[in-house]
């Protein structure tokens, strides 16, 4: 009987970072907000937090005298699966207008003018994984 408890639980042992590894994807890793806002660092308090399954937002102060922000949403270390950039470069993010989004180093960092100095929401939407999207709001 001891036998077979040390051999489960050495099998358990090794198969431990097999799980861990599992559990780090792009759907598991704590994103951030990132952009001009914070020097593209990942400070603790511009991490999203889970409003519903795949909807994740974050708050943060802009004024309005700094023009157009350039950020993304990715982890800490910028791993390219989970760094979401704007789809088509073309389209301006507006207040309360999804923009398109996808994973990737290769797609454009979006850009948002606040009209005003205040506090803004910024939402990822996962919820359906072909059709990814960002949307800026003014928190109130």
């Amino acid at each position: 009987m001891l036998k077979h408890t040390l051999l489960a639980a050495t099998l358990l042992g090794c198969l431990h970072p097999v799980w861990a590894a599992e559990a780090d994807t792009a759907q598991t890793r704590p994103l951030f907000l990132r952009g001009e806002m914070n020097n593209w660092e990942a400070p603790a308090d511009q991490q999203l937090v889970t409003q519903q399954g795949d909807l994740l937002s974050v708050q943060v102060a802009l004024q309005a005298s700094h023009g157009a922000y350039k950020f993304k949403i990715a982890d800490e270390k910028w791993k390219a699966d989970p760094s979401y950039g704007q789809f088509d470069p073309a389209v301006k993010v507006e207040a309360d207008k999804p923009v398109v989004v996808k994973a990737g180093w290769q797609w454009s960092d979006m850009k948002f003018t606040p009209p005003s100095d205040g506090q803004y929401r910024i939402t990822l939407d996962r919820r359906d994984p072909q059709h990814i999207q960002v949307t800026v709001s003014p928190a109130g």
